[in-house]
């Protein structure tokens, strides 16, 4: 070793240097290699947590949110009313919201059966034995044009529906409904027994009603049809029918 140094004129002073400066430059390069690893596993763990605490946020977001519709999904409370239909085609759904599917439509001033109202304004209702849900805006619990609900209310609005085809203002369906209540409750199997007047407008005698369909002893639709035609042609309007009988008893 000594012979080395001598033959190339190398000091023991400057080996150490050396061998210290190369240290230096090694340990250099670990911490250097260590930091860049350090701060790359540092970035990780704080994407990674940063991954979770997003995660976590937006599940529980969307717990809350589905926690809140479903909390304004449920009844508010119970009822037992009638109640009629004001925008024509509304839609009646499976669930209290339009996210729900449609089960169908149902026309203006249609009346149904209403048990419940949901914290979110929807109504439950019955159709056909079968619940559905239906906006609450869409209803009302007073009945338009003093509409009877049930089977009577069907016919009502079947004649309601022809008013604008005989040119006249659908409000002429309220003495029209005046003059058939008092005439025979609406009912299509009215039947007096005395002068032989039948069904809801009381033809007398009933076979005229024939020219509008050879069910008109039972079709209440095929009467109200001719009941129609007859008070265009004879009195020009329900209104003037119903003043009619109001000063004769008869029209």
């Amino acid at each position: 070793m000594t012979a080395i140094l001598y033959r190339y004129n190398i000091g023991k002073t400057q080996i150490i240097r050396f061998i210290i400066a190369e240290l230096v430059v090694m340990v250099a390069a670990l911490i250097s290699i260590y930091s860049i690893s350090w701060h790359q596993i540092t970035e990780n763990r704080i994407e990674t947590c940063s991954s979770i605490i997003e995660s976590s946020s937006e599940s529980f977001g969307m717990f809350a949110r589905n926690s809140v519709i479903t909390a304004s999904e449920q009844l508010r409370e119970e009822v037992s009313d009638t109640v009629w239909i004001t925008t024509d085609g509304a839609n009646y759904r499976t669930g209290p919201n339009v996210s729900y599917a449609s089960a169908g439509t149902i026309d203006e001033y249609a009346s149904v059966d209403r048990v419940g109202v949901t914290y979110n304004e929807w109504s439950l209702i019955e159709i056909d034995d079968e619940e559905y849900y239906i906006k609450s805006s869409n209803l009302t619990t007073e009945a338009p044009f003093n509409l009877a609900s049930g089977t009577k209310g069907e016919y009502q609005r079947y004649a309601l529906s022809l008013m604008e085809e005989y040119g006249w203002e659908k409000s002429e369906i309220e003495p029209l409904i005046n003059l058939w209540n008092k005439e025979s409750g609406w009912n299509p199997s009215a039947h007096n027994g005395s002068s032989g007047a039948h069904g809801i407008p009381q033809a007398l005698p009933a076979s005229k009603m024939a020219s509008e369909g050879s069910d008109y002893y039972t079709n209440g639709e095929t009467q109200i049809r001719w009941g129609l035609n007859y008070i265009k042609n004879r009195y020009g309007s329900p209104s003037a029918a119903w003043g009619h009988f109001c000063s004769c008893h008869w029209y």
